[in-house]
């Protein structure tokens, strides 16, 4: 999968959305939450590369735990943006005056 083709199909999808003269500041919203969360999956991208050259190598019990606690810790701040873009997806909606349910259904795992 070409990363940098995918963004750079993206970022013209909305380079031409937002040449709209009737472009809205919810709609702006929205879009830099899709652009967060393409970031995100490349985030994810990376991790599944570490997780498979990891398991490639020889390790030791104890370099397994630490590598599973580093992992444990990059997944639990992917949850943490994934709820931010959920807000922000909410925010942009609300700013446009679309009704959004009045409790998301978000991951608890990120406390702030």
């Amino acid at each position: 999968m070409d990363h940098d083709k995918m963004l750079n199909q993206l970022q013209l999808k909305v380079a031409d959305a937002l040449q709209r003269p009737t472009v809205t500041l919810g709609e702006v919203t929205i879009v830099s939450a899709l652009l967060t969360e393409f970031a995100t999956t490349l985030i994810l991208f990376e991790e599944v590369y570490k997780f498979q050259e990891f398991n490639e190598n020889i390790t030791t019990p104890c370099e397994k735990i630490e590598f599973n606690k580093a992992l444990a810790e990059v997944l639990k701040g992917v949850c943490c943006i994934e709820n931010a873009i959920v807000e922000k997806m909410r925010a942009g909606m609300e700013m446009d005056g679309i009704e959004v349910d009045p409790e998301p259904i978000i991951g608890d795992c990120c406390k702030r």
